[in-house]
């Protein structure tokens, strides 16, 4: 198998998740490390890279063996014995990084110069073992060189796959054309070491290899995709400062879970009460392996209603000495009611404003009433000035109230048409056709009550104890 095809492999483990730990093609030695330096007598006693042309800047052996199915650069050796190298030279890679890794797999590419009967004999052999986290070497995959075919055993030949691991190869035999192998590792952990050994000594004898791959499939690091529900503005329901408020979940997707957990981490659930302004509601997605993402948005509550408002009926006062009234704060004194779903406080207005005089007749009193969320609701009322009356200037004076200080039921000791008791400020307070009425509501204090009789109207003051 040569390297195009082993990279499609490589593009169709990844498409599943999988992911590759190590990729030796063999196109320089930066990646590995060699109990003996490349060399090269400049004939038959070589090891190094073939192709690029690395032989330890030794000269380029000259009968480096025609092998078929490599691309780019190859690990190559024949008598390496030679030169004074020591048998069996090793090939390490260490420190591979599988922390999380599962399903661990080797590929290499493998071949051997293919004579009739060969030159390999049962003291040659290739291996190709690992170790976890410094557990001990385990074989992975062997070559040996013995020959089945002479039924001894002991003839030179070819390399085969020693399928057993007991010294004798009984599989697949290499030839000139790269083969690719692949075996399952066994074991996860940190930390993986991987050995090439080979041996093959003096007589034409010689290995090439090429590709080694170690995939698996690779820690899940990657959060879901999570995606919230839209921005929600909302009208506060009828008479409360909020609103009941419904959502739907976020939703999430995952490259590997199917079926993350999508969980609401922060904020009212749906179908609450939400107050007026701004809640941020949040969702956590979560996968198999623990990762998790999060997103949020918001749900405003708008306050739509204005406040309200209630204006007194009709005011009756009567004007100072000079036939003028000056305007009371009609909301300070309580006798405007201002309520609302949200507020306790309002802005308010009066036209005309407190404390502007007005004469005899009637004067239209307008009151507004904003909201913290400018909502405005507005009434209106008049108030009737009527001629002042001096409590000197009586009329009729034959008449009596009686008992006079009263704290409850007063009456009058004649046949009255009406009666009206205003304060000392001119707001009317009680008004009937009754010659007697109950002051029991009113306050402690000086009161002027308007008698009016078949005979013309009186003005009489009236002490509430």
């Amino acid at each position: 198998m040569n390297k195009f095809y082993t990279l499609l492999f490589t593009l169709l483990i990844a498409a599943t998740s999988s992911a590759q730990v190590l990729n030796e093609t063999f196109d320089d030695n930066s990646g590995f490390v060699t109990s003996t330096p490349f060399f090269s007598d400049g004939a038959g006693d070589f090891f190094g890279l073939a192709v690029v042309e690395d032989f330890n800047g030794e000269p380029l052996p000259t009968q480096l063996k025609a092998y078929t199915g490599f691309t780019g650069g190859f690990l190559t050796g024949m008598d390496l014995d030679g030169e004074g190298a020591t048998l069996p030279i090793t090939v390490d890679w260490t420190g591979i990084d599988i922390d999380g890794f599962t399903d661990l797999t080797y590929s290499g590419e493998f071949a051997e110069f293919f004579d009739s009967p060969g030159d390999i004999d049962d003291a040659d052999y290739i291996l190709v073992q690992y170790q976890i986290d410094g557990g001990g070497y385990q074989n992975l995959i062997a070559f040996e060189g013995a020959d089945f075919t002479g039924g001894g055993g002991t003839a030179n030949g070819n390399f085969r796959e020693d399928t057993d691991f007991d010294g004798e190869g009984d599989g697949t035999v290499l030839t000139d054309a790269a083969q690719a192998f692949t075996k399952s590792i066994t074991g996860t952990g940190i930390v993986l070491d991987l050995r090439l050994t080979v041996s093959v000594d003096s007589g034409d004898e010689d290995f090439a290899v090429d590709t080694f791959v170690i995939t698996g499939t690779a820690p899940d690091t990657t959060p879901p995709v999570i995606t919230c529900p839209a921005v929600i503005e909302q009208d506060n329901d009828g008479g409360i400062c909020g609103a009941i408020v419904t959502f739907d979940p976020a939703t999430a997707t995952d490259d590997t879970d199917p079926n993350p957990v999508v969980v609401q981490t922060s904020g009212l659930a749906s179908g609450s009460e939400f107050p007026v302004g701004v809640t941020t509601i949040e969702f956590t997605a979560t996968d198999a392996s623990g990762n998790s993402s999060t997103c949020t948005f918001t749900i405003t509550v708008v306050d739509a209603e204005i406040p309200e408002i209630v204006c007194p009926p009709t005011q009756t006062v009567m004007a100072d000495s000079n036939d003028m009234y000056e305007l009371p704060d009609y909301v300070g004194d309580g006798l405007v009611t201002i309520t609302d779903n949200c507020a306790t406080t309002f802005t308010t207005l009066q036209i005309p404003a407190a404390g502007t005089m007005v004469g005899v007749g009637t004067t239209n009193v307008i009151i507004e009433a904003t909201d913290d969320a400018g909502n405005t609701a507005g009434c209106n009322f008049n108030v009737v000035v009527e001629p002042f009356l001096s409590v000197t200037d009586i009329a009729l004076s034959q008449i009596v109230l009686y008992p006079n200080p009263a704290k409850s039921t007063v009456s009058i000791n004649t046949t009255v048409e009406n009666i009206v008791v205003y304060s000392v400020a001119g707001q009317k307070l009680i008004e009937t056709n009754s010659n007697s009425f109950d002051v029991s509501a009113l306050a402690n204090g000086i009161y002027l009550v308007k008698i009016t009789t078949t005979e013309g109207t009186a003005v009489k003051q009236l002490s509430v104890q």
